[in-house]
């Protein structure tokens, strides 16, 4: 299971740093060619091919995000309550962020599915845009789920949460 989780972990981070290259190589196009005033026929391409990268990129991120456990947070309250209550409410957070991300990943390939329309630029249908929904939302569910589980189990054993720098929610740290 924990080999399972690894490959995702470093598929959806192969996947959003070839993602990136593609964005950064598109965009370096476009100001070389404004720059240089080199005219190419029809340089709308890459604004369009921009915005699904960079919806692509935004996705990927936020499921990698959850698994390193370093998405935003605000904690300022939860500061105020004792370990074990604090471990509560995280369970409470990811429980949330489980819901969020089922109902994205339902909604999304719900969006994806029904997409019938073609870029106006590319021509490319419109769900390969939404399809970073689903994709990144079952992704977000099973690495939630996996610090749930860990979060629960130290609930169980009558444990508190684990402040910053030590081992997250008994999930071993390589």
């Amino acid at each position: 299971m924990h080999r399972s989780f690894r490959l995702l972990s470093s598929f959806l981070l192969w996947l959003g740093v070839t993602v990136f290259g593609i964005l950064m190589l598109n965009i370096l196009i476009s100001i070389a060619a404004r720059y240089l005033g080199i005219r190419i026929a029809n340089i709308d391409w890459v604004e369009e091919t921009s915005r699904f990268l960079f919806i692509w990129i935004s996705f990927l991120g936020a499921a990698l995000a959850v698994e390193r456990m370093v998405h935003i947070r605000i904690d300022f309250f939860a500061h105020l309550f004792p370990p074990r209550a604090r471990l509560a409410l995280e369970i409470l957070v990811y429980l949330a962020m489980v819901v969020f991300a089922v109902v994205m990943t339902y909604e999304g390939a719900v969006v994806a599915l029904r997409a019938g329309d073609r870029s106006p630029v590319l021509l490319i249908p419109m769900s390969y845009a939404y399809l970073a929904l689903p994709v990144s939302g079952v992704a977000i569910i099973l690495f939630a789920l996996r610090i749930l589980v860990g979060l629960v189990a130290r609930f169980a054993r009558g444990e508190g949460f684990v402040e910053a720098g030590t081992a997250p929610a008994g999930i071993e740290v390589e």
